[in-house]
């Protein structure tokens, strides 16, 4: 199995919006282990939801990810996978991502900087465009039963 896949989007713009988020995560681990990294602004107020949304956002990407088991791919697969659409997948066409989206929020939340703000705004919007790729994608390879799919379950939540 390989787990890399094709790019939906442009190469450059998929693996620099997954950079970007890889960025604010790690900051967010750090700043979470009282590790130093850029200086923001932190606000009482934001700590518990932004707590909150981190756990929300791991529970989402887990839970997608343990539906899709062997089908996880970085990009879209090349060879045959399997259509999910039980489990986590029957709240939310793309649960990993809606994960992703709250782990970065929280990341935002938790040392608001401009840096943060940037590079978050900048993957979600990145993945946002992904998801419209992986939507063309699922629609060409598995047709009509995609189509009855997306419209009984919505693409976030």
């Amino acid at each position: 199995m390989n787990i890399m896949g094709k790019p939906a989007i442009n190469p450059f713009l998929f693996f620099s919006g997954k950079i970007s988020g890889y960025m604010v995560w790690t900051m967010l681990a750090l700043n979470l282990l009282h590790i130093p990294t850029i200086h923001g602004i932190q606000i009482a107020a934001l700590e518990i939801p932004s707590l909150i949304l981190l756990a929300v956002g791991m529970g989402w990407a887990l839970l997608g990810l343990g539906h899709l088991g062997k089908s996880t791919r970085f990009g879209l697969p090349v060879e045959s996978t399997k259509f999910k659409t039980k489990g986590i997948y029957r709240l939310s066409r793309n649960p990993i991502y809606l994960g992703l989206f709250c782990i970065t929020l929280s990341a935002i939340l938790n040392n608001v900087n401009v840096i943060t703000i940037i590079l978050g705004m900048y993957s979600t919007i990145v993945y946002h465009f992904i998801i419209l790729g992986e939507e063309r994608f699922l629609e060409q390879r598995f047709g009509e039963e995609y189509k009855m799919y997306k419209s009984r379950v919505r693409r976030y939540l």
